[in-house]
């Protein structure tokens, strides 16, 4: 039986998947190969001077390379390697001492062992302790691998599904707090459930916390969105996604397709969302249950919906303090995980109102502190009779605030832009063009 290193895996699944961004985000380099850096080099070398990565060409540069893709996901398979790399790196280091050491250099010899561990511990630590301008070299490898990806037209986040919140977000990014808003009706929780689909077919694992809705209503609906996958359309010879309603009512698809599509994913599709919804509606979940699942599952993405059916763990006699403690934790877990977290809230019927525009910051319910607290916020609101969805995303604390619009079908899981992306931000804030896009905005207003 032949052994299949961790390294030979990672390498497999990046070729396969034409990219080195998971590695990129894993914090994963080349120092990291101890047999297959030059495999690893030439991924990065590709990617870098914008040519394709794909299987045919890494057989014909690496012949003698065993191709076979892992089971397990690659953001495992990183901290494998990177547990690997430092355990030798420390059991080489203990060896070298031994061999060396005597009388004479004992403490030269604890310096240099010390030294070692302390940069293990450091790479390896989940906090950060740099010197700003003396680790200005690490800064230009992440900036020169995320440019990297940004001329694969990739994000550097989770892909929510959606262009324009990609390319303006750079997807749902490590610790950051995502608020969206809306109406009931205004497909609040299907936009939630599409950036959870999304995260997962990027391999990502998902708790999505939700004290509304039950187990079977959220499978039905994460089904018809995966089903309305291209590629899941294609692997599986789907002509269409199966229907919400058809799943829902128990009829109208056929149940063999809907088994052989559920026994892809389960085999396919290395990411997962775990599902926590509410079992007791006068036990509530609590936001130190939600941390508690995190490591338990561990956890890359929280979406909670919505976030004012939590209970803070306390008492509170007005609302808004409720909200304002629920909120705190929510961004508590947000940093101190330093993963995405997206909540829900419901808009405010007296200022939206039925002006034919999406909700903003200035109309959370209950409290302004989920927009407040939020690094961005977005309101939705849906025109079922046109299959019409406008977004506003009246808060983003990194960029400019923007709107666009996408074709909704939700008994068929699309979701698809129809608003050419007008914003431009690569070399900085430009008056010009921002006061350019305002009008433009104004103008598509004014046209409706």
């Amino acid at each position: 039986m032949t052994y299949i290193s961790v390294e030979q895996f990672i390498i497999a699944e990046l070729v396969a998947e034409g990219s080195p961004r998971k590695a990129f985000l894993s914090n994963i380099s080349v120092d990291d190969f101890d047999i297959y850096d030059e495999e690893f080099g030439w991924v990065i070398s590709q990617a870098e001077l914008g040519k394709p990565i794909n299987v045919r060409l890494f057989k014909k540069k690496f012949p003698d390379f065993e191709f076979i893709r892992p089971r397990e996901r690659i953001q495992d398979l990183c901290e494998e390697l990177k547990d690997e790399r430092a355990y030798v790196t420390i059991r080489s280091a203990i060896e070298e001492i031994e061999r060396e050491l005597d009388h004479d250099n004992a403490i030269e010899k604890a310096s240099q062992l010390k030294e070692i561990l302390s940069e293990v511990v450091k790479r390896n630590s989940p906090a950060n302790d740099v010197l700003i301008k003396a680790n200005w070299k690490g800064h230009i490898k992440e900036q020169k691998e995320i440019l990297i990806l940004r001329q694969q037209g990739q994000t550097v986040g989770m892909p929510t599904g959606l262009k324009n919140l990609d390319y303006y977000w750079g997807g749902l990014q490590p610790g950051k707090l995502y608020c969206i808003l809306g109406r009931p009706g205004d497909a609040k929780s299907f936009t939630l459930a599409k950036f959870a689909t999304e995260a997962m077919l990027d391999g990502r694992r998902v708790g999505f916390f939700s004290p509304e809705f039950n187990e079977r209503e959220h499978r039905c609906r994460f089904s018809t969105l995966l089903s309305a996958n291209e590629m899941i359309q294609r692997e599986c010879k789907l002509n269409s996604a199966f229907k919400n309603r058809a799943l829902m009512d128990g009829k109208g698809y056929n149940l063999k397709k809907y088994q052989k599509f559920l026994e892809y994913c389960e085999s396919e599709i290395k990411g997962e969302i775990c599902l926590f919804t509410q079992k007791y509606r006068r036990e509530r979940m609590t936001p130190s249950y939600i941390e508690s699942k995190i490591e338990d599952r561990g956890l890359e993405l929280i979406i909670i919906d919505p976030i004012y059916k939590l209970h803070p763990g306390a008492k509170f006699a007005l609302r808004h303090e409720k909200i304002e403690a629920l909120i705190d934790y929510t961004q508590n877990i947000s940093k101190g995980f330093n993963i995405p977290v997206v909540v829900s809230n419901q808009a405010t019927r007296s200022l939206v109102g039925n002006r034919g525009e999406a909700p903003t910051k200035d109309t959370s319910f209950g409290s302004d502190a989920p927009a407040q607290e939020s690094d961005y916020v977005l309101g939705v609101k849906h025109f079922s009779d046109e299959h019409m969805m406008k977004l506003d995303c009246s808060k983003s604390r990194f960029g400019e605030s923007f709107k666009f619009k996408v074709k909704f079908w939700p008994n068929i899981g699309k979701m698809e832009d129809i608003t050419i992306i007008k914003g431009e931000f690569d070399n900085g804030y430009d008056a010009e063009k921002a006061e350019e896009v305002r009008k433009l905005l104004k103008e598509d207003a004014e046209d409706e």
